[in-house]
C-alpha cells in the first residue's frame, strides 16, 4: 500500500514538472534575443520564428515550416517527440484528440471531394494542430514532406534523410503483411505507440503501394496554372496529390475515420498547403482567389474560409512560410 501511494506521489510530481516545465520552456523561448539587431533585417527569435528587426524590436514574426528530409536530425527528433508526448501524455492529449475529431466529423465528400473548403480547411487544421505543440515546445512547427523531389522511390528507408527511417529521427518504415500490417520499426512502432481509439485503436499501419507520385516537373507544371485555371489547379492538387498519397501509403492513412491518426499525415498537408502557397503568391488575385464567394463557416471553426487566404495575416495572429 506504501509503495501504491509513493508511486502516486511521483506521478504528480512528474506531472507537475511537464506542467510547468512546458509553460517555463515557452516562456524562455517566446522572449525574443536582441544582442544584434541590424534595423529592417530578418532575425530568429528563440522560438525560432523569422523576425524583422525594427526601431530595436522584433515584428511580424512568422513560423518557419521546413522539409522534413532537409531538417537537422536534432530537428527531426525534436519534432517527432513533441508529436509523441502531445498524442500521449494526458496534460497534452485532449487537444490531440479534439483535432482527430474535427476530421472524422466533417463529412469526406465536403472536405475532399469539392474545392469549397479543402485549401482554406486543412490551413486552419494545421494551424490548430501546430499551435498544441507549440505550447509543449514553441520551437516546434509541423513541417512538410515534400514527396515530389523522391517520387520514383518515395518508399526509401534506408537513407539516414528519409522520412522512412527506423531511427529515432524517422517515422518508420512499411507495415508487416504477416501482422495486419502494423509497423514495426521506429518511433511509432506498435510496442511504442498506439492510435486513438476514437479512430479504432491498436498500431500504426503501412502497406506501401510502390508506384510513383507525381514529380517536382508535375508541381512546377501546376503551379504554373494561370487564375482563370484555379479550379483545374484545385483538382490536381485534390484528386493527382492528395488522394494518391493516402492510397499509396495505405493503412492507417487510406481510410478517412484513422488517416489524421498517422503521423505522416500532417506532414502531407503541409506540402499541399505550401504549394498553395506558392500558387497565392503570384499575385493578390491568386492569393483572394474563389474562397470569398463560400458563405458557411469551415466545419469545427468559427472561421469563414477566406479568413485564412493570406498566410501573412491568419487568424490569431500568426504568420506562416515556408522553405524551399
Amino acid at each position: 500500500m506504501k509503495l501504491r501511494h509513493y508511486w502516486f506521489i511521483v506521478c504528480l510530481i512528474i506531472a507537475w514538472i511537464a506542467s510547468e516545465g512546458s509553460q517555463e520552456w515557452n516562456k524562455d523561448h517566446s522572449e525574443p534575443s536582441l544582442k544584434e539587431c541590424d534595423e529592417r533585417s530578418l532575425v530568429l527569435n528563440t522560438c525560432e520564428e523569422q523576425c524583422e528587426c525594427n526601431n530595436g524590436k522584433l515584428t511580424s514574426c512568422y513560423r518557419v515550416r521546413k522539409e522534413f528530409t532537409e531538417m537537422t536530425i536534432e530537428e527531426r527528433k525534436r519534432y517527432i517527440n513533441t508529436y509523441k508526448l502531445a498524442s500521449v501524455h494526458p496534460l497534452f492529449k485532449k487537444d490531440y484528440e479534439k483535432m482527430v475529431r474535427f476530421h472524422l466529423n466533417v463529412p469526406d465528400h465536403l472536405l475532399h471531394g469539392t474545392p469549397t473548403i479543402f485549401f482554406p480547411w486543412h490551413r486552419w487544421f494545421l494551424v490548430e494542430f501546430e499551435n498544441p505543440l507549440r505550447r509543449i515546445d514553441c520551437r516546434v512547427t509541423v513541417p512538410y514532406w515534400d514527396w515530389s523531389k523522391v517520387a520514383h522511390h518515395w518508399w526509401g528507408e534506408s537513407e539516414i534523410q528519409d522520412l522512412w527511417n527506423s531511427g529515432d529521427h524517422g517515422f518508420g518504415g512499411n507495415g508487416n503483411e504477416a501482422n495486419g500490417f502494423c509497423v514495426e520499426n521506429g518511433p511509432f512502432s506498435k510496442d511504442k505507440w498506439r492510435i486513438l481509439d476514437v479512430s479504432g485503436g491498436g498500431c500504426l499501419k503501412r502497406n506501401f503501394t510502390k508506384s510513383s507520385f507525381r514529380d517536382a516537373e508535375h508541381v512546377r507544371k501546376t503551379l504554373s496554372l494561370p487564375l482563370k485555371d484555379f479550379f483545374r489547379f484545385d483538382q490536381i492538387v485534390r484528386n493527382e496529390y492528395h488522394d494518391p498519397t493516402h492510397a499509396r501509403i495505405g493503412g492507417t492513412m487510406m481510410h478517412p475515420h484513422s488517416s489524421l491518426n498517422a503521423p505522416e499525415m500532417p506532414l502531407h498537408h503541409s506540402f499541399l498547403d505550401k504549394i498553395w502557397y506558392q500558387w497565392q503568391k503570384k499575385g493578390d488575385d491568386y492569393k483572394y482567389a474563389y474562397f470569398k464567394s463560400v458563405t458557411f463557416k469551415l466545419p469545427g471553426s468559427e472561421y469563414y474560409g477566406w479568413e485564412w487566404m493570406d498566410s501573412n495575416n491568419l487568424p490569431g495572429d500568426v504568420k506562416v512560410l515556408y522553405t524551399d
